[in-house]
C-alpha cells in the first residue's frame, strides 16, 4: 500500500537549505580567500604594469644632479673642470678716417672764380664736417667697404652745405649709397659764424674706410685730429732735401711778399715747407702737392 504524504508533511525544510547554502559558502569561498589559496590565475590590474614587472631594469646613465629631477627635463652634464675657456669672439669694427679738407676753388662776390691758393683758407670748416663725416661708420652701406671715398662739400654761405663726388672716385664699392649717407649726415651743418672771404667755396675731403678686426669688446677709434682747412693738401718733408722745415704754430700766415704782402694761404702745424734764403726775418718757401706753391712765412712760425 502506498503512502501519500499530506502537503503540510511534503514541503522542504527551509532551515537544512540555509544551513547546507551557508557551508558552501564558506568552503568555496570564504575559506581560499582566508587561507590564502589561490583557486585560479589573478588578471593583472593593467598590462603596463604587468610588462613592467617582467621587464629587466636598464643600468641608469644620467649624470647625477643635485636638484630634483623634472618629468621630460634633459639634464646636461657639467664640463670637466679642466676643460678650456673658449676664445674671445672677433668683432669686426669699421675704422672710418676723413681727411682734412682742401679749398681747391672759389668765387668772389662779383662771380669770379678763383682756385687753390687765391681762395685763402676757410678756417673752422673742419670742425663742422669732420665729426659729421665720422658718422659714416654707422652707415649700412659701410660694412664691409675698405678704400677711400672723395667728396667734395660745396659751401654757399647763403645756402649753406651740399656734398658731392670728388675726382677718381670710382672703383670705390657702395659709393653711391656712402654719399647718400654723407648727404644725409652733412645736410643741416651751420657754417654761418665762420670767417670768410667769399661767398661761395669747394673744398676736397677724403674719407677712409677700413675694416678690423678685434678680439672682445670693440674700442673707440680715436677722432681725427681737427685743424684748419688749408688751401692745399700737407706734403710731408723728404730726408734729402737739406732747407727744409714744418710750421709750428697753431696757423702760419702765407703771403705774396714779405711783411705786407697779401695774404695767400694759411698753414695748419706741421705742415711741411721747403725753405728758400731768409729776407728781413721771413722765408721764401713751398708747400703743397708736390711743393707746388709759393709764398712767404715769418721765420717764429717756422720749425727746422
Amino acid at each position: 500500500m502506498v503512502e501519500v504524504p499530506s502537503a503540510l508533511a511534503d514541503r522542504p525544510s527551509w532551515i537544512k537549505v540555509g544551513a547546507m547554502a551557508a557551508v558552501g559558502f564558506a568552503v568555496g569561498v570564504a575559506w581560499p580567500r582566508l587561507a590564502g589559496v589561490r583557486l585560479g590565475p589573478s588578471v593583472p590590474d593593467s598590462p603596463s604594469a604587468s610588462v613592467a614587472a617582467h621587464e629587466p631594469s636598464a643600468p641608469s646613465t644620467a649624470a647625477p644632479s643635485a636638484s630634483p629631477s623634472v618629468p621630460g627635463a634633459v639634464v646636461a652634464a657639467p664640463p670637466p673642470a679642466n676643460s678650456p675657456a673658449p676664445p674671445p669672439a672677433t668683432i669686426a669694427t669699421i675704422a672710418v678716417t676723413p681727411s682734412h679738407g682742401s679749398v681747391f676753388a672759389c668765387k668772389t662776390d662779383s662771380g669770379e672764380s678763383l682756385k687753390g691758393g687765391e681762395c685763402g683758407s676757410l678756417a673752422g670748416l673742419d670742425g663742422v664736417l669732420l665729426p659729421r663725416l665720422r658718422k659714416l661708420a654707422d652707415c649700412p652701406a659701410a660694412a664691409g667697404v675698405s678704400g677711400t671715398l672723395r667728396l667734395v662739400a660745396h659751401v654757399d654761405f647763403e645756402r649753406g652745405v651740399s656734398i658731392d663726388f670728388g675726382r677718381n672716385h670710382g672703383g670705390m664699392p657702395s659709393a653711391d649709397p656712402l654719399l647718400a649717407c654723407a648727404k644725409a649726415d652733412v645736410t643741416g651743418a651751420n657754417v654761418s659764424h665762420l670767417s670768410h672771404d667769399h661767398p661761395r667755396y669747394s673744398v676736397a675731403y677724403s674719407v677712409a674706410f677700413a675694416q678690423e678686426a678685434q678680439s672682445g669688446a670693440a674700442k673707440e677709434n680715436p677722432p681725427a685730429r681737427e685743424g684748419t682747412v688749408t688751401s692745399e693738401p700737407v706734403a710731408k718733408p723728404s730726408s734729402r732735401d737739406a732747407d727744409t722745415g714744418t710750421v709750428e704754430w697753431d696757423a702760419a700766415i702765407v703771403r705774396d711778399e714779405p711783411k705786407s704782402g697779401k695774404i695767400v694761404a694759411r698753414l695748419p702745424r706741421g705742415t711741411a715747407l721747403r725753405l728758400g734764403p731768409i729776407k728781413d726775418g721771413w722765408y721764401p718757401v713751398k708747400y703743397g702737392d708736390g711743393f707746388g706753391n709759393e709764398g712767404w712765412v715769418y721765420r717764429g712760425a717756422i720749425g727746422r
